[in-house]
Formats: structure tokens, sequence, C-alpha cells
């Protein structure tokens, strides 16, 4: 739990009185994980609006054998009969961050005060100090360096980083940005200081940059490269089509933004994003979200590699995915095991917290759909095809359970919990059943399909008291594992599969039904390579097996294959043994599809929420 979240419950939790009125300044219980973490507490939580309404709701609560956490409105104060009952207090931004200016931080994101908890702030500061600070600790915004040589650059750089790169910006923080650029890009902020505006108004400089020689902004000033090469990478800006001798002529990091037909776009985009990957591994620290984010840049490279026939080319996207994964497994050793303490609420971290996240999200109806086997690259083919239609999405990502094998990590999807380690997903509708109405639903609210090719899904045999919907399609994971040509082939057979099995259909489908549609994998998949066939003696003592990671009954037997395997980097987990890169237990340097390892193709999955 965050910081700041304790500090809210020590100021207004009573060791006295049972129940609590708080007048919520700075509308504090907007942030979802707020009221949360009172309702693990074992409150219920009420909202009035208006005097009387808060007045009501206090007589009409249970009082006798309930909690209760009404949050009235600021100019309440509660009557004498009670304000003996209960402990009031009105409460806001101060009493949490008494040495930042409040209305500068109010509308924060929920992230974003997290970070600011952790901050020690020695000294009192005003409304203006306090924006800097927050530039400076939030955004990583050098303000004192911000207005010295190249300003507009810097300026601009600043607006990609707090804009683009961050959790967005409250309004205090966006009208300071819009005068200070003011100056500097008139036109950008009498238009409206946003992210549509800002992307429009860099793509507008690109275009008269390459096409013309000119622009206002300097793109070869060092200070922008890197922002530059974020927003191809993460396709904000689009690439311009150039002759041969203008290719040639421009500096090597812009070559991301430029092609010449469309098999050169291809192969250059490759080299920009295999640049920009080269970059990122350099810096990127033991953070989820980081991690998130790159494995969309990875997916992108990776499609433009499997369309490529530079070999050359592939070469060294080959290399740039192993280093990635090198540092992934740093990741994995570090940070791993302690993501599954985090709340889902937010986001899920986790897979085991996906149903908590669904379980959050205000909508009516909700629908999982768990498509086996699906890694990252793989989404980005469906999420094209979602697109062509007109669906948007939020694209984001999960953590897969590892060893990353059906049995485990789809079950900590469907339980929302660690699975039984001894148990397979043979339950998961069960499952599914059971955490649902453990949180308040009625069987007949909740409903579980398994749809395919051969599964044909009906939305008429969904009813309308259903609210909550799991699915599960396991087509992809039959077809991965029977893909011997490799990534090559998958990738054909991903794209036929979005078609034959009507998914982005049934997507359309459950939204017009109301349906607020999230869609994930209980894990990935990784193209590997033969290792060597598992000996009699080395198959002893596992309760089960992948070509990628091992189960044994005891200790003992773990530790002897590890020694007996020396050369070979393994991970271990408990009584689990997985591997790392792109090896495979079957014949030498046979290729096969599979899974059951920590590649960061297996482990990283899909968490695609369809906008409402």
């Amino acid at each position: 739990m965050s910081n700041w979240i304790d500090k809210f419950k020590k100021l207004v939790i009573p060791s006295h009185k049972k129940h609590i009125l708080i007048a919520d300044i700075d509308n504090l219980f907007e942030y979802e994980e707020l009221g949360h973490a009172f309702e693990s507490d074992g409150y219920t939580i009420q909202i009035a609006k208006t005097d009387l309404e808060g007045r009501l709701q206090f007589e009409l609560f249970n009082r006798d054998t309930e909690k209760l956490l009404l949050v009235v409105p600021v100019s309440y104060y509660p009557l004498p009969d009670i304000e003996m009952q209960v402990h009031y207090q009105a409460i806001g931004l101060y009493q949490l961050f008494p040495n930042l200016d409040s209305k500068a931080i109010k509308g924060l994101s929920y992230n974003a005060l997290c970070l600011l908890s952790k901050i020690k702030v020695y000294e009192k500061l005003g409304y203006e100090k306090t924006v800097h600070f927050l530039l400076e600790n939030l955004y990583n915004i050098d303000f004192s360096t911000l207005i010295s040589g190249n300003a507009k650059e810097k300026v601009l750089n600043a607006l990609i980083s707090v804009m683009l790169e961050k959790n967005g910006v409250n309004l205090q923080l966006k009208q300071f940005l819009s005068d200070f650029a003011k100056p500097y890009f008139p036109s950008l902020v009498e238009k409206s200081l946003n992210k549509a505006n800002l992307i429009d108004f860099i793509q507008e400089q690109w275009d008269g940059f390459v096409n013309y020689g000119d622009s206002i902004l300097n793109f070869k000033d060092s200070t922008l490269t890197k922002s530059i090469g974020f927003l191809f990478a993460f396709g904000y800006l689009q690439p311009i089509k150039v002759t041969d001798e203008r290719y040639e002529d421009f500096y090597r990091p812009f070559k991301i933004g430029l092609y010449v037909d469309n098999q050169e776009s291809n192969d250059n985009e490759l080299v920009g994003l295999i640049e920009y990957l080269g970059q990122e591994v350099e810096v990127i620290e033991d953070v989820a979200d980081q991690w998130f984010n790159i494995i969309q840049v990875l997916s992108k490279a990776k499609l433009k590699y499997l369309q490529t026939n530079n070999f050359q080319l592939k070469d060294n996207y080959s290399q740039i995915e192993d280093q990635v994964n090198e540092r992934f497994q740093r990741f994995i050793e570090n940070t791993y095991n302690s993501q599954f303490s985090l709340t889902g609420i937010r986001k899920p971290i986790v897979v085991s917290r996906i149903l908590e996240h669904l379980k959050a999200s205000p909508t009516k109806r909700k629908a999982l759909i768990v498509i086996d086997g699906m890694n990252y690259w793989q989404w980005s083919l469906l999420g094209c095809a979602l697109s062509s239609i007109g669906l948007e999405f939020s694209p984001n990502a999960s953590l897969a359970f590892i060893p990353t094998i059906t049995a485990w990590s789809r079950q900590a999807i469907f339980k929302g919990d660690k699975p039984d380690l001894e148990a397979d997903n043979s339950k998961e509708k069960s499952l599914f059943y059971d955490f649902w109405m453990k949180n308040g639903l009625s069987s007949y609210q909740i409903d579980f399909k398994r749809i395919g090719v051969n599964d044909p899904f009906d939305i008429s045999s969904i009813a309308e008291d259903i609210k909550i919907l799991g699915m599960v399609c396991n087509d992809l994971d039959n077809i991965m594992h029977g893909a011997v040509l490799g990534d090559d082939q998958l990738k054909a057979s991903t794209i036929q599969w979005i078609e034959k099995s009507k998914i982005v259909d049934i997507i359309s489908e459950l939204k017009r039904k109301g349906f607020h549609v999230f869609i994930t994998s209980d894990h990935g998949n990784i193209e590997a390579y033969g290792l060597k066939n598992l000996t009699l003696k080395e198959k002893v003592g596992a309760l089960g097996r992948s070509k990628r990671h091992l189960y044994f009954t005891n200790e003992i037997l773990l530790n002897n294959f590890v020694e007996q395997n020396a050369n070979v980097t393994i991970g271990k987990k408990g009584l689990s043994l997985y591997l790392k890169n792109k090896e495979a237990f079957t014949t030498e340097n046979n290729k096969v599809i599979t899974h059951g390892g920590s590649h960061i193709w297996e482990v990283i999955v899909p968490f695609i929420s369809i906008d409402e």
C-alpha cells in the first residue's frame, strides 16, 4: 500500500469510535485505491452529496453490526447526536503533504501521489516552487537548465516527457507548461496543449524538416534525439517517404522516421527500433511498467524482423532480443516475487491480480477473454485487426506465473490468487465461480465459456442477468505446438486464426451487449532450439515437465539435475527448474515453439482493455 494511504488511514481511523465521517476537502476518495483500503479493513463506504443526504444515510445505516465510513460535503458538520457516535474529520492534501502546496498537487494521478509520498521535502514550498518540484521529481525535468541554450528544443523535450512518456499531468501543471511554452510555440498553445495537438505539431514540423528543410525545431539537437526515437518507436509519429539520395543524407538516428519503399520502410523502421531498444536496455530499471512499455516496442520490432529479407538485419534483431531477454532475467531474479504483493486495483502487474482488477472496475458487465499461449507480438496482430474496424483499446501487460505452463498460470488467473502447484487447471471454471461468489455475485450472474474455431460463440447464449463472463480459447496454444517451421509459420497461422475464429466479431458483439471486454493470456511462447533429450535418469522424480521446465518431488533430485547440467542456464523457483533463454529439452538443434520458461516472450503477456 502507498505511504499516503497509510498516513490517511492513521489520521482518520479512531481508536475509540466505530464509525467515521470525513469531509473530503480534495476529493481523495475519487482514487479507487483509497476506498478499497478502507473496505479491506471492514468499512462500508457511502458518499453523500448534500448535508441532508449525509444525515439520511447515517440514520438508515445498520450501525450496530457494520462499520460506516461516510464521506460528507466539506460544508457539513455533524449535529451533537451524530457527533457522539462518530469520529469526524476534515482532511485533504495539506495534512498528507504539509510542505507542498495542495492546490498545485490536486488532481495528480494516483501513481504520482505514491511517488511524492516517498520523497522527503525539507522546507515548505509555495505554489510555483511546488510546480518546479513536481517537474523535477516526477518528470525528471531539470528546470534550472530548461531555459539555458537551445531552450526551444529543451522545452519541447520536456513537453514530450510530461505529456506522452509519463502518467499525464493535472490542470495546474498543464497551465504552467502552457504559459512556459507559449513564447516558443504560440500556435501549439493557442490550439490547446494536449497529447493529440502536441503529436500533430511535431509531425507537422517533422514533415517540414524532411521535405523542405524548414522547421522551427532543430531536430539535429542532441536533446531531441531520444525523444524523437521514442515517438516513432511507439507509433506516435509516422515515417515519411523519401528518395534513396535523401535517405542517405540523413543522420542515422533519424532514419527511423524515413522510408524509401514499403520493404525499405520496414527495414528502416527495424533499424531504428533496434537502436532504440539498444539505448533502452542500457538504462531500463527493475520496474514492471518499464518492461510493459519495452515489450510493445519489441513486438513491433519482432513483426518487422519476420517481414524483412535482410539476413544481416535479422541477425542484428536476434542479438538485441537476446540482450533484452538477458536484462529481463535480472528483473525476474531481483523483482518478480515481490510483484505478487502489489494490488491489482489500478493494474494487474501479475496475472493472479486480474480478477481483483475486474472487481474494481465500475462497469456493470465484464467479460474476460483468456487466449491460451498468445504472446505479445501475436496480440499486436490481433490489435491491428481490432483497430481496422474502429475498436479502440488500452494496451498494457501482466506477468505470467513462472514456470509459464497452462496448469499453473491459467489457474492463477481464474483463481485470483497463486495457483495450487499440486493441481492443474481442470477446475478453472469452479475457481472462477468461487471467486465471484465470494465477492457478492450469485451463480446465475456468472458464466464461463470455451470458444474456438471448432466451438463457435453464440452471443444469444449469454443471459441478460450475466454480470461477469469468463472465456477461454485454446486455439493459439494448439497452433503454437504444431508450428514446426517456427515463428514465420506461427505468424501466418495467427493471422489465419484471427479470421477463422471470428474473434474480432466476438469482441464487437460483447461490446454491443454492454460488456467491458478484457483480453489476456496465461503465458506466451518462444521459438526455441533443441538442447538435448532428457535421459530416463534425468526424468526420475519429475512430477511434471515440458520442453522448458521440470517440477521435482524433492530438492535432492532437483539439485542433482542442476549439478549434472551445469552448462545450462537454468532458473529455480521452489521445486521447479525452468530455462531462461531459447533452449528446449528436445532433440538437439530441433526448432520448436513452446513455453514453460522465463523468456520475456513467455512471461510478459498482454492485458488489454477494450475502450467503452
